[in-house]
């Protein structure tokens, strides 16, 4: 269960499907985005993040954290997609669950119904990890195929593709309180590139 809880929030990947029609895909506003900043300093090469998990817990199986990490983000998908406000709840920090709840709504006002597809994630790897205050930090980046699209209430397609699978590129955060006999990871923050 603690794995699930990090799974990732799907705030960058909606701006990483196709456009509206007639709309560049850099403006499209009925993405969720949450994107993080703070002044703490995070490392990012693959070798010091690895460190950095070993800091944070010395047993830290970065192999099951990924494993569970892609079953959460297709979680907090799928919930995403389905309205479904209380898995949010269980899996996604404050910041990251009101973006949600604002998207959802805004689908809601509009009559719209996303419909989504998961083929595959790809990619799952650490990118960077962060320990600060009593809190671990840990960013993974995914690389992830779907196919979406947002209907309107007489089932035209206001955006994305039905027939087509877009490859996606998100990095979320997953944050939990250290030490701890048990790790809750949470989705604390989402981009997408």
């Amino acid at each position: 269960m603690a794995i699930i809880a990090f799974y990732w929030a799907l705030l960058g990947i909606w701006d990483q499907l196709l456009p509206r029609s007639g709309e560049d895909k850099a403006k499209r506003d009925d993405a969720p985005t949450d994107r993080r900043t703070s002044g703490a300093e995070h490392t990012s090469s693959a070798d010091t993040s690895s460190e950095g998990i070993r800091k944070i817990d010395l047993d830290f199986d970065v192999a099951a954290f990924l494993a569970g990490a892609r079953t959460a983000y297709e979680t907090i998908l799928r919930a995403y997609v389905d309205s479904d406000i209380q898995t949010l709840k269980r899996l996604v920090g404050p910041e990251v669950l009101d973006t949600f709840e604002r998207a959802i709504a805004g689908r809601r006002d509009h009559e719209e119904t996303l419909h989504l597809t998961f083929i595959g994630t790809s990619e799952a790897k650490v990118v960077d990890t962060l320990e600060e205050d009593g809190t671990a930090e840990i960013v993974v980046r995914f690389v992830s195929d779907v196919v979406s699209v947002t209907r309107s209430a007489n089932d035209a397609i206001v955006a994305g593709d039905p027939e087509q699978i877009v490859e996606v590129i998100d990095t979320w955060t997953f944050a939990c309180e250290i030490p701890s006999t048990k790790l809750n990871w949470m989705l604390i923050a989402t981009d997408g590139e």
